[in-house]
């Protein structure tokens, strides 16, 4: 799931009128066991879930809803919403991991599934944009969770991959204002308040450049808008 895209659809849905997130049963193939999974997705939502607490970690509903992890209980594979494709590799190492791990249950506590979610995302073979956004989506939920501790070294993993992109002059420039604009949210609150100002200062200037591109301008406008109050993050 692009973070891209995610945004731009806010603008469109935007327009609707607010109703509460639902979701509805599926059922997917474990690519683990091979047996069916049940799992839940999207029924409906809105725009507003852009202006969740999440925005300044840049992920999103339905991917920071507890329902949006999916668990195979047949073999205690877990994963993002519909993130279920493996390489072979992947496969193996993880049917291994799955083999001495203990069972899961769709009861089991938030934190008991985080940490099988984080622990096989460990074994995939992720590129660092999408390793990136897993962790910050990891992150917010183990805050929501209470367990800030894990959060922080999340997103201090997410932030030193995404400083090390920035660094990338054929950075997509959707990306390079995420990153930006995330990791000056991750410097302050860790105090580090020069840095951060350094970095959306940085995201300024790229953001008059997106505002002139028709496929950029909306996100610019939306990142725009909540560079005032990532200031007042403490």
């Amino acid at each position: 799931m692009h973070a891209m895209r995610w945004i731009l659809a806010a603008t469109m849905l935007c327009a609707l009128p607010a109703q509460a997130t639902t979701w509805v049963a599926d059922t997917v193939q474990d690519p683990v066991s091979g047996k069916p999974c049940s799992v839940n997705t999207p029924g409906s939502f809105g725009g507003y879930v852009y202006q969740w607490p999440e925005k300044y970690d840049q992920v999103f509903w339905p991917l920071t809803d507890p329902m949006g992890i999916w668990l195979c209980t047949a073999s205690g594979f877990a994963t993002f919403i519909g993130d279920v494709a493996l390489g072979d590799g992947e496969k193996r190492a993880i049917a291994a991991f799955l083999e001495e791990a203990p069972g899961l249950t769709e009861k089991a506590p938030l934190a008991a599934k985080l940490e099988r979610l984080e622990a096989i995302y460990a074994l995939r073979e992720l590129a660092p944009d999408v390793r990136a956004r897993i962790q910050r989506a990891l992150a917010y939920q183990y805050q929501v969770d209470g367990q800030q501790a894990k959060a922080d070294a999340l997103r201090a993993q997410a932030r030193t991959l995404m400083e090390s992109r920035l660094q990338d002059p054929t950075l997509p420039l959707d990306l390079r204002l995420q990153y930006l604009f995330v990791s000056a949210n991750y410097a302050r609150e860790r105090g580090e308040a020069a840095e951060a100002d350094r970095k959306l200062d940085a995201l300024a200037t790229r953001l008059a450049e997106a505002a002139k591109d028709e496929k950029l301008k909306d996100y610019a406008e939306y990142l725009g808008a909540l560079v005032a109050p990532s200031r007042t993050i403490v």
